[in-house]
């Protein structure tokens, strides 16, 4: 006989095992829900510039720069200033607007984006001097702007159903002798209008007739009478 030979097989490879619903298709993967506001963003989407695109310092930008804050370096005051720093830095979306722009040499410029407190520095100064969102663009201010929107046209929705259904809260209120809780509210706020009016009148009628007096009856009278 001839010597036994091992010949070699690959690894088998332990596959996933996937998930069918009740018909037998695979089950999709659940998808992530978008939030409201950035619904509202995606549908007005134009396309552009990447985000990465729009932190970086065109021409005239530069230009501008350059022209309005001169050539030495403000933070040393020694050497000329030969860079543009992002003072709200670029990797957290700092854009490249000349609200965001220092010229500074390149030394004060490694040591600015090495030494936080330095960094912090002149945010707070550009912040001071711009407003809070000095490194947004044109894109930033409008999605800013649009989010808000949403927000306060939610609070202002929630507002105005909180002021529909407050002669309901105040008449539960009133009969149970104390403020309404969360849970309840929450009940409450469930309701469609419609709903809610029926209940309304509902409560109203039930509180009324227990508040009616009990009738009196004379000695010999009937109920029925």
């Amino acid at each position: 006989m001839g010597e036994h030979k091992t010949f070699w097989k690959p690894e088998k490879q332990v596959k996933e095992k996937k998930t069918y619903n009740s018909l037998g298709s695979k089950k999709p993967k659940a998808k992530k829900e978008v939030p409201e506001w950035k619904k509202d963003l995606l549908a007005h989407h134009k396309p552009g510039q990447s985000s990465k695109d729009r932190c970086d310092f065109d021409k005239d930008v530069l230009a501008e720069v350059i022209a309005e804050q001169g050539e030495l370096c403000p933070c040393c005051k020694i050497a000329p200033s030969t860079t543009t720093h992002h003072v709200w830095p670029r990797g957290r979306k700092g854009r490249g607007v000349k609200s965001n722009a220092l010229r500074v040499c390149w030394p004060c410029h490694d040591k600015i984006q090495t030494t936080d407190e330095l960094l912090q520095f002149w945010i707070s100064i550009y912040r001071e001097k711009y407003g809070d969102y000095f490194y947004f663009d044109e894109q930033d201010w409008d999605e800013h702007n649009r989010k808000l929107a949403i927000q306060s046209n939610k609070e202002r929705e929630k507002q105005e159903r909180q002021n529909q259904i407050k002669p309901v809260i105040d008449l539960l209120s009133a009969a149970a002798g104390r403020s309404l809780k969360a849970k309840e509210l929450r009940l409450l706020q469930s309701f469609e209008d419609k709903d809610m009016a029926i209940f309304a009148s509902m409560m109203a009628d039930a509180l009324g007739r227990a508040a009616e007096p009990a009738p009196v009856y004379s000695y010999g009278e009937r109920f029925e009478d």
